[in-house]
C-alpha cells in the first residue's frame, strides 16, 4: 500500500475580534481546521484545509473565499 498523498491549503486574516469570531464559525466546516489567536487587540484567523485530492481541496478553498469575502463586505 502506497502513502496517501495530502494536500493543504492555509488561509490567515487578521482584524478586529468582532469579525474574527464571525469569520471563524464560517471557516467551521468539513476539512478545515480554524484556529482564533489573540494578539495585542487585534485576533488573527489561521484556516487549515486539507484533501487527498487537489480540485476537491481547491473547490474548499474557494467556497471558503467566497463565504469570508461576504462576511467581510457585509461588516463594512
Amino acid at each position: 500500500m502506497g502513502m496517501v498523498e495530502s494536500y493543504r491549503a492555509t488561509i490567515e486574516w487578521v482584524g478586529p475580534a468582532k469579525l474574527g469570531t464571525i469569520l471563524l464559525s464560517a471557516a467551521s466546516r468539513p476539512g478545515c481546521s480554524a484556529n482564533l489567536i489573540e494578539t495585542g487587540g487585534e485576533v488573527r484567523l489561521i484556516v487549515t484545509i486539507e484533501d487527498e485530492s487537489i480540485q476537491s481541496l481547491r473547490d474548499t478553498v474557494d467556497d471558503l473565499m467566497v463565504a469570508l469575502a461576504d462576511i467581510e463586505e457585509n461588516d463594512q
